[in-house]
C-alpha cells in the first residue's frame, strides 16, 4: 500500500520532527545508561540554553527522565530515554524507513 508521504510522517510524535530533538533522542535512545548534561551538550555541540528547552518539552512529553541532584557541591543533570521515548524512536525510524523504500520503489517507476 503507497502512504501519503506527509501521512507517514504527521503519524510519528511531533517532537521527533525537529533535528535537534531528533538527534537529542537519538543519542539518548542509543544508551541504557543516563547521560550528563555536559556530554550531550558537547556531542550534540549545542548552547546550553538550546539543550535545555528541547530536553525540557521532550521530559513534559515522557520521552526522556532528567534527573538533577548535587554530587558534592556540583549540580548534575542526568537524561535518560524512557520506553515511550524508544517506543516513539523506533516509530519515527520504521516510518521513515518506509518513506524511503516507497519513494526507491517510485524513482526505479520514473
Amino acid at each position: 500500500m503507497i502512504m501519503n508521504p506527509v501521512e507517514l510522517l504527521t503519524s510519528t510524535h511531533a517532537l521527533l520532527a525537529h533535528q535537534v530533538r531528533l538527534t537529542i533522542m537519538a543519542t539518548l535512545a542509543s544508551t541504557t545508561e543516563p547521560t550528563e548534561f555536559a556530554e550531550l551538550l558537547n556531542t550534540l555541540n549545542l548552547t546550553k540554553g538550546n539543550l535545555s528547552a528541547h530536553t525540557q518539552k521532550l521530559e513534559e512529553a515522557g520521552l526522556i527522565r532528567v534527573t538533577k541532584e548535587f554530587v558534592g557541591r556540583k549540580p548534575r543533570t542526568t537524561y535518560l530515554c524512557t520506553d515511550l521515548g524508544r517506543q516513539e524512536v523506533r516509530n519515527y525510524l520504521s516510518k521513515v524507513e518506509g518513506l524511503l523504500r516507497q519513494t526507491q520503489e517510485s524513482v526505479r517507476d520514473v
